[in-house]
């Protein structure tokens, strides 16, 4: 009977660490949430990227259009071979 006992002790001091353990991390949550820094202000980034948005799509493009030369240029390459 002595092991049934110390069973349900144990049983009993699992129980009410993991309910003490649950309070700390949800107060702990609560207490970091409250803390928060001001809203940095990103609008200078969004126009500098808006404003490199036309040379890096014509980059881009002159990429596709050398890669298509090659690729077209190698296609007749071998149809005339």
């Amino acid at each position: 009977m002595q092991v049934l006992d110390r069973i349900k002790t144990a049983t009993s001091i699992v129980r009410w660490a993991n309910a003490k353990t649950g309070a700390a991390i949800a107060l702990g949550v609560a207490s970091a949430s409250s803390a928060q820094a001001a809203a940095v202000d990103v609008t200078a980034v969004v126009a500098d990227i808006g404003a490199q948005a036309a040379p890096i799509g014509l980059i881009g493009a002159a990429v596709l259009l050398i890669f298509v030369g090659v690729k077209a240029f190698q296609w007749v390459r071998r149809a005339l071979s």
